[in-house]
């Protein structure tokens, strides 16, 4: 039921942010989109969906008006280099949006998102991990430095603590990521948990469906940019209608 209530408030959020689009001014820049998904992980637990729910948000951010970079199974370095594409792909004035599926983990709160080759790292080996991923924060601040008007960020990534290994003491952190407070004025973050929570990938074991459970219901509520707002509380509904499930 927490999570539930989690994910209410990120689709409220994600509304919000969508609503800006609806009254940007007739000759508003672009709308550019950024959208990875890391699965291959090479020396942290794998896994299924992430690829999938970059798809699928690149797909419904197409039909939304943006112009679409997807990227899937990103080592660090072609998580550098992706993310210079989307540098220079943003314009003052335009709207971004970037979407993250894979591991995101949580150091002294801060958020930083695990390329596929991030390390295998045990208590005391933080740095490792530092050095190896993405700093979430360092993304809001390559866009307010191109000027974006509106900058939206989506991070399905709230999963288990990756390191954890049985009979070793894990990198310190738990589950989930840490809360991005006080973000400037045009910027809108959402995560499909809520702060130290972990998402879930399933609603049981028989569950088959291709995207997380986030993803799965962000899609069919948001691609209708005329209907954005009132078709958030449908997206509240249909969640609920899951965790009713028995």
């Amino acid at each position: 039921m927490r999570q539930l209530v989690r994910l209410r408030f990120a689709m409220a959020a994600l509304g919000l942010a969508f609503a800006t689009l609806l009254v940007a001014p007739a000759q508003a820049a672009k709308r550019v989109a950024l959208v990875i998904g890391n699965n291959d992980y090479k020396n942290v637990p794998k896994l299924q969906k992430a690829v999938n729910d970059a798809r699928t948000m690149g797909e419904t951010l197409k039909q939304l008006g943006f112009s679409v970079m997807v990227a899937e199974n990103q080592t660090r370095q072609a998580f550098s280099e992706t993310l210079l594409a989307f540098d220079h792909a943003v314009e003052p004035g335009d709207t971004a949006f970037f979407f993250y599926a894979g591991h995101g983990f949580e150091i002294a709160g801060q958020n930083f998102l695990l390329p596929i080759d991030v390390p295998a790292a045990t208590e005391g080996q933080e740095e490792l991990v530092r050095d190896a991923s993405v700093l979430a924060d360092r993304i809001i601040e390559r866009l307010q430095n191109k000027k974006a008007r509106t900058a939206i960020l989506v991070f399905d990534a709230c999963r288990n603590n990756p390191f954890e290994r049985t009979g070793t003491r894990a990198v310190a952190g738990g589950g989930g990521l840490a809360p991005m407070t006080q973000l400037p004025e045009g910027v809108f973050s959402v995560f499909s948990a809520g702060p130290r929570q972990t998402a879930l990938d399933r609603l049981s074991n028989n569950d088959n469906n291709p995207n997380s459970v986030f993803t799965r219901t962000l899609p069919r509520s948001c691609c209708n940019p005329a209907r954005i707002s009132c078709r958030w509380p449908s997206t509240r509904d249909a969640l609920s209608a899951k965790w009713r499930r028995p």
